[in-house]
């Protein structure tokens, strides 16, 4: 630790020394050494635990896969590969875990950051100090817990939630109020059996025979939070969890479903970006891959992301590999948006800002992974040392419309195999396996009416008519084209910051007896348990909020797209017709649409507000309300590519619309509940 002395005693030594030129010395290098002092450190753990010994019972699970995904977004946040501890599989162990939380809590001072992140099982264990109101500590699982009690263990070898309370006291306290302590835990504690897809969790809750829990009294959050005795200058702590305390945490693409949100959220920071905003982030990723399943914020979510102290700037990726001269290898694929057929530049490292003048060569993304890509240049790079290049996009493609089907028994003899199979492959939408661990969707069948499901968790989120035939099969046709589009345009990332925008929805009064509409109440008013903006029907009522974070003038247009996948004008719409001036911003520029007010009603369900900005003006409404059809040949590229996903016959190296499409895009979470929790 740097000591400064105090600003007394340093007056005295400075007016001590009669030599001008060394008293500037002296004071510069005291400037210098009190802005060190000042500089915040950011330290990390990271805990996976996947595979688990056969004896304990627990099944294996991808955790390890997950250590490169938060490595990899602190690495870019300024992190130092020294100041990031991992404990993987057996090293992960109760005495390794507790010996690593205790090293990291000697090692931070007063202001720094801490990350801590665990991967790995969750499980509820019998309550052992009468506190919960269900009876049930949450717990996560090290390497050396059993999932079951026996003669000699009682679950001395769980951590417990109380306990884990504690040790987050006592980082918070000794991190001081200008410190911040961020918790991952890429894990569930539900006792639900796992249906669908791979789950973190799903044991039943560990008690001894004969046990049971109170009835009809649950929990909301993640439950994991366990308040101790802080200090009144504790730091400021913030707690993401994978699912709320009664759900499962599903695995996606053999990676944990919080740390991929977590990543790709970091690629994709904004101007000022709060915990709460992340979060968002994280719940529009989540709501894509595993619909059914709710991520948890806890703790003091409106504080800025690191203090502020984050990365922001144009993506770019630094160069894993060199093949060959002309071929590079990054560390990233289709987490990070990077399809084939994207154009790349090739600029010297530590270049903040794509700049065309420095451009050393350009070349063609040609594979592109789960997280990594080849890419070919137009030309040889000078050097071969990789560390010396960065790899900047230069023209996007945004990936195809694609669904992994599984067909469930029921179907079997229904004669829809080799029919479905054609339709997925003459209009490109994706295929059929023979794996449900693989598919993104199940289909199931329920006498004359089909049921599409969600892999994860196996919820269902449409289904056809009851009827035979033809009819039933068109009517799949289209709800599974629904879906996958749906899906898709809520992946989907335009980040041009230079048309920066963000919006959210505000709560207002209502009075019931005048019909009128009151003042703004607080912003986080609707804001539930897990940290969801949560409405009731025909009680709440909310304005759009609209804040261009850029410098330059912009033009926006919002849709809906709900769990089915259908897709509806947000704002303008049928009944708030704004033209295009008067939903353009100009720099810097926060508008609350106070005169159109938005109720809602059933069904119940988990929506996204997909909302995008341009340099033009932009309106989707007519694009959606004809399905495209009103804008084929339009001169706005944003319309013509939303126009253009609506086609079921489609090319296979990525969508393209007329023109470049220069624009951003961002997401907005929020449900509809029968009541708050």
């Amino acid at each position: 630790m740097i000591s400064v002395i105090s600003s007394e005693s340093l007056s005295a030594y400075l007016i001590s020394i009669k030599n001008p030129r060394m008293k500037r010395i002296v004071l510069l290098t005291f400037i210098v050494l009190f802005s060190l002092s000042l500089q915040a450190k950011k330290i990390a753990l990271i805990i996976a635990v996947g595979d688990y010994p056969a004896s304990t019972g627990w099944s294996p699970i991808s955790s390890a896969n997950d250590v490169p995904l938060i490595k990899s977004a602190l690495l870019k946040q300024g992190f130092n590969e020294d100041d990031i501890t991992v404990l993987l599989n057996s090293e992960a162990t109760r005495a390794g875990i507790i010996a690593a939380l205790e090293k990291l809590n000697q090692t931070i001072e007063p202001g720094d950051i801490v990350v801590i992140h665990y991967s790995g099982h969750g499980q509820q264990i019998a309550d052992d100090n009468g506190e919960e109101i269900d009876d049930k500590d949450e717990a996560i699982v090290p390497y050396d817990a059993f999932v079951s009690p026996s003669y000699n263990y009682s679950g001395q070898n769980h951590i417990r939630d109380d306990e884990l309370g504690k040790l987050i006291t006592n980082f918070r306290n000794k991190l001081g109020q200008d410190g911040q302590l961020v918790l991952l835990l890429d894990s569930c504690h539900s006792g639900s059996a796992t249906r669908g897809g791979k789950a973190r969790g799903g044991a039943p809750t560990f008690a001894p025979e004969g046990w049971s829990a109170s009835e009809n009294k649950t929990k909301s959050g993640s439950d994991m939070l366990e308040t101790a005795q802080v200090k009144p200058d504790a730091a400021p702590f913030v707690m993401f969890s994978g699912a709320s305390a009664n759900e499962l945490n599903y695995e996606y693409e053999g990676v944990g479903s919080l740390s991929y949100a977590f990543n790709k959220a970091m690629t994709d920071l904004g101007s000022d970006f709060t915990y709460r905003q992340l979060y968002n982030k994280m719940a529009a990723t989540m709501n894509v891959i595993s619909p059914n399943q709710t991520p948890t914020i806890e703790g003091n979510p409106d504080y800025k992301v690191f203090k502020g102290e984050y990365v922001k700037q144009e993506p770019y990726f630094e160069i894993a590999a060199l093949p060959r001269p002309d071929v590079v290898k990054i560390q990233a694929g289709k987490l990070q948006g990077v399809f084939p057929e994207t154009s790349v530049a090739i600029l010297p490292a530590g270049t903040t800002t794509y700049d065309a003048s420095k451009v050393i060569t350009k070349g063609i993304v040609k594979l592109a992974k789960f997280n990594e890509a080849n890419i070919v240049l137009d030309k040889a790079l000078p050097g071969s040392n990789e560390k010396e290049y960065w790899v900047f996009i230069d023209k996007k493609t945004y990936g195809d419309i694609s669904l992994q089907v599984y067909l469930d028994a029921s179907t079997k003899n229904s004669g829809i195999e080799a029919a479905l199979n054609d339709f997925l492959s003459e209009n490109k939408l994706g295929a059929l396996v023979q794996d449900s661990l693989e598919s993104s969707v199940i289909i199931s069948q329920d006498q004359g009416s089909f049921q599409l499901q969600a892999t994860n968790g196996e919820v269902t989120v449409d289904q056809t008519e009851d009827s035979r035939g033809s009819a039933a099969f068109d009517d799949l046709k289209q709800k599974l084209f629904n879906y996958a589009q749906g899906q898709y345009l809520k992946e989907l990332q335009m980040n041009n910051p230079d048309y920066e925008f963000s919006f959210r929805l505000l709560p207002v009064s209502y009075d019931v007896v005048m019909e009128s509409y009151g003042e703004a109440l607080d912003a986080n008013a609707y804001t539930d348990a897990n940290g969801m903006f949560s409405v009731v029907p025909e009680v709440d009522h909310v304005v759009l909020e609209v804040t261009n974070e850029s410098d330059r003038e912009l033009y926006f247009s919002i849709i809906e797209i709900n769990s089915k996948g259908e897709i509806t004008p947000f704002m303008p719409n049928d009944q708030f017709s704004l033209n295009d001036n008067e939903r353009k911003l100009a720099p810097g520029q926060t508008m609350v649409f106070k005169d159109y007010v938005f109720a809602f009603g059933p069904p119940y369900e988990k929506l996204m507000l997909k909302g995008f900005a341009a340099p033009n003006p932009i309106n989707f409404k007519a694009t959606v309300q004809t399905r495209g059809e009103s804008s084929r040949g339009s001169t706005n590229p944003l319309e013509s590519f939303l126009a253009n996903t609506y086609t079921q016959s489609r090319g296979g190296t990525g969508t393209v619309a007329t023109g470049k499409i220069d624009g951003y895009a961002t997401e907005f979470i929020y449900q509809i509940v029968k009541e708050r929790n």
